[in-house]
């Protein structure tokens, strides 16, 4: 029933063209929308959900491409704050300036202006993956229809946008953007002017049963520039109105209003900080990851990681304390559980606390074979061969999902069960898939020439 009613809104009269060149509509509508370079506006948006009425008034600056730095007006609770955007990543800077930093981050409200700016960029093949199928009747224009899929997330449905072949105005799409679940978008009225120019037009909202969900205004606010000035829109969250006011085109933004230095060093910092982690520079690694933690002492995986690189260069004590204050802040930090489990366990330092912070780990996430192997280990540490034994080579079914080392780490553990279960050729089995990964690991030799010995 979807793909007829699709069909149904798309027009008629449109087939496959073979004859369409996805490279040359993408420089065509790269061209057309090269009008816009930077966009100062005001967007206040009035929420109303469940009859509780709320008014957010925000200044939004973009940039192209995907660049925003928005303060908020109101309400006066957020009045000062300050959110920037770019390259998917965000900073959040409250009126105190404690700042903090997000590897990917949206804001509600910004959905549909960000939608509509998309495709505002140098090289639209950078951000989206487009196969123009064909041409479509819609109304009396012509119109290329665009599957486009986001880049940064393979695995979503990808858009299907209708664009004006003439204007290069999105006139249809059937999208998850908006509202957060599939929502198509039907050409409406149009406003013309004297000389049967497109002032203004609209796009009526549906999900895709057909139900109106709203109704989203395009305005020319330049030459061929249309922006959403007034959006209506509902859903099982509530209503919100929107207006976009005080618009002004290519001012000449500055980079810098897009980045905050010190986001920018501590992004730099856990770069480093990884890289240095993978090579085994546990000490460059721990320079680095307290940097990161000057520059953002909320950083929780950052302060993990820097507990876990204090254990692996042989500080266990400072290992410890740095994961007892992330499990401080957050006791279901699943990953500094298993950490924290690990090494209470490794050092029998408490093993009671340890297999009950590694099977929290484990039934937050069962599938996860590092948790499996860590209670596995905390389990021969108790001298529970069997339940040792049976929870490392549970974790082993799933190799795939190891980290590389870890999968040797793994077969080491349960080469050590083997050996206290006097299964000797069984552990020498297992160290030996062990140098299978890890064939420079001189331990894993040394283990290998004491059990042949043996």
């Amino acid at each position: 029933m979807l793909a007829l009613f699709v069909l149904a809104i798309s027009g008629a009269g449109h087939a496959a063209d073979e004859s369409i060149n996805t490279q040359d509509v993408l420089k065509q509508i790269q061209s057309a929308n090269a009008r816009v370079r930077d966009l100062t506006c005001v967007l206040e948006s009035v929420y109303n959900r469940g009859g509780v009425e709320e008014t957010v008034t925000m200044q939004v600056v973009f940039k192209r491409p995907d660049k925003y730095h928005i303060t908020y007006l109101a309400p006066s609770s957020n009045e000062g704050t300050r959110v920037i955007l770019a390259k998917g990543a965000g900073v959040v800077v409250p009126k105190d300036g404690h700042w903090k930093a997000y590897d990917s981050m949206s804001v509600a409200g910004l959905e549909t202006l960000s939608y509509m700016l998309r495709f505002t960029r140098d090289s639209i093949a950078d951000a989206y993956d487009v196969r123009v199928s064909e041409r479509a009747n819609i109304r009396d224009r012509v119109a290329y229809v665009l599957s486009v899929q986001d880049r940064k997330s393979p695995g979503a449905e990808p858009d299907t946008v209708w664009i004006d072949n003439m204007k290069f105005l999105i006139l249809q799409a059937q999208t998850s953007a908006i509202l957060g679940e599939p929502t198509l978008l039907r050409l409406g009225t149009i406003q013309e002017g004297e000389k049967g120019d497109w002032k203004s037009y609209t796009l009526t909202v549906t999900d895709l049963r057909g139900d109106r969900r709203g109704e989203i205004t395009m305005t020319q606010v330049d030459k061929g520039v249309f922006l959403p000035t007034k959006v209506e829109l509902s859903s099982a969250r509530g209503r919100v109105d929107q207006v976009l006011r005080d618009i002004k085109l290519n001012t000449g933004v500055k980079d810098d209003l897009f980045v905050l230095k010190e986001a920018e060093e501590m992004r730099a910092k856990l770069k480093e900080a990884q890289s240095a982690f993978d090579r085994r520079k546990y000490e460059q690694a721990i320079r680095a990851y307290e940097r990161v933690l000057e520059l953002d002492p909320e950083n929780t995986e950052a302060r993990c990681d820097l507990g876990l690189s204090y254990w692996l260069s042989g500080n266990a004590d400072k290992a410890i304390q740095e994961l007892e204050k992330v499990l401080a802040q957050n006791p279901n930090y699943l990953p500094a559980c298993n950490n924290l489990g690990f090494i209470l366990a490794d050092t029998k330092r408490d093993l009671k606390r340890a297999v009950a912070l590694l099977e929290k780990a484990v039934d937050g996430e069962p599938a996860n074979p590092v948790y499996m192997d860590s209670l596995g280990w905390a389990y021969f540490k108790q001298e529970r061969l069997d339940d040792a034994e049976r929870t490392i080579r549970r974790a082993l079914l799933f190799p795939s999902d190891f980290p590389e080392k870890s999968l040797a780490t793994a077969h080491y553990h349960l080469a050590m069960v083997y050996e206290a279960k006097g299964m000797k050729a069984e552990a020498i089995q297992e160290v030996q898939k062990a140098l299978e990964i890890d064939p420079f690991n001189s331990m894993l030799r040394q283990e290998l020439a004491r059990l042949r010995r043996g």
